[in-house]
């Protein structure tokens, strides 16, 4: 059985082993019952996300015993439940409770998700905390209601970069012909089109074996990515472009919520709103860690900001297309809101 087929057919052994684990999990809220909490992610042990999983286990678990509830937080890293799409539908038929997803896969369900992976959208991290951690954040948080989840918190991915192992980009015309890994996302494909790379949309966990076969020749993810992966082994040119900050939503079902006693339901929605502030902070303080890993095996280019420029003035197209898509109302709050 092909790779892609045991994957798909081991994702749906898994959904149906987690569905029937929670439905034996419902029912009366009873002190004393045993609770259990999965939680799925595509990142590796020792990436921010992963850090901040473990200190909302460490919470939940410690806040929801002196409560005299038993609750056991299960995590899930390295894509071990499929792809990010794959988690988010396991959110939406119950049988994972939750997922911190970067907003990547999200426009397939929400389109004003896309808003989020405009290029250049936010500059720095200030920018984009008072969006997310604002009323507009907020909106979005429970934008997927109707479609069975729930948006808990926002964490960081952080500002995705460019990594190849063809040549140093500098321009935007040295993208010209480069096999460039994306995420299944209209907004990222078009950007990268519009630079003249072949974008290539390829899941997580295929990136490091695409790199090393040569399948693909470059791709672009955060330096936390790129370092807790090791794609600097197979990638000899890294630059720090900036070109898409890259957001988490922390999302959960709506039905399995619901199905937790409510002093449970205000212990798991506290925990994982509040270590947002550790998930970001555990990502931007080790970001110069992260480079010097990085630039052990790999030659690193950092743009300046008029390069940059011509970066941004090539994803102004970008913009103009998805408005329609997203709704130019909507687009235009998030931009003002950025910018301010």
């Amino acid at each position: 059985m092909g790779e892609i087929r045991m994957k798909r057919w081991i994702v749906c052994l898994l959904s149906a082993s987690l569905a029937i684990s929670m439905l034996s999990g419902c029912g009366v809220s009873v002190k004393g019952k045993s609770y259990s909490i999965k939680v799925g992610y595509g990142t590796n042990p020792g990436h921010p996300i992963d850090l901040a999983s473990k200190e909302f286990e460490k919470r939940v678990e410690k806040e929801a015993g002196k409560m005299g509830y038993d609750v056991d937080v299960q995590l899930f890293p390295s894509s071990q439940l499929g792809s990010e799409k794959e988690m988010i539908e396991l959110l939406q038929i119950g049988a994972l409770d939750m997922c911190p997803t970067t907003t990547g896969p999200l426009g397939l369900f929400e389109s004003s998700y896309l808003a989020f992976d405009l290029p250049f959208l936010f500059l720095n991290t200030d920018q984009a905390d008072r969006v997310l951690d604002g009323e507009i954040g907020t909106e979005m948080l429970s934008s997927m209601e109707d479609i069975g989840i729930v948006g808990l918190s926002w964490w960081e991915n952080g500002f995705r970069e460019l990594t190849n192992n063809k040549r140093k980009i500098v321009k935007p015309e040295d993208l010209k012909g480069i096999k460039l890994r994306t995420m299944q996302n209209d907004v990222h494909i078009d950007f990268f089109q519009k630079l003249g790379a072949a974008p290539t949309p390829l899941g997580f966990g295929e990136i490091y074996t695409s790199l090393q076969s040569n399948i693909i020749d470059g791709q672009e993810n955060p330096l936390s990515i790129i370092a807790t992966n090791k794609f600097y082994e197979v990638q000899p040119y890294t630059t720090i472009s900036d070109h898409v900050y890259s957001p988490v939503p922390v999302l959960y079902s709506k039905a399995l919520l619901e199905d937790l006693p409510e002093e449970l339901q205000e212990i798991v929605t506290k925990a994982a709103y509040d270590v947002r502030i550790y998930e970001r902070e555990a990502g931007r303080t080790q970001e110069q860690e992260y480079i010097d890993e990085i630039a052990q095996k790999s030659d690193i280019y950092i743009l300046t900001d008029e390069e940059k420029m011509a970066f941004q003035e090539a994803a102004q197209s970008t913009y103009v297309k998805f408005e329609s898509v997203i709704g130019k109302e909507f687009m235009d709050r998030v931009i003002e809101e950025a910018q301010k």
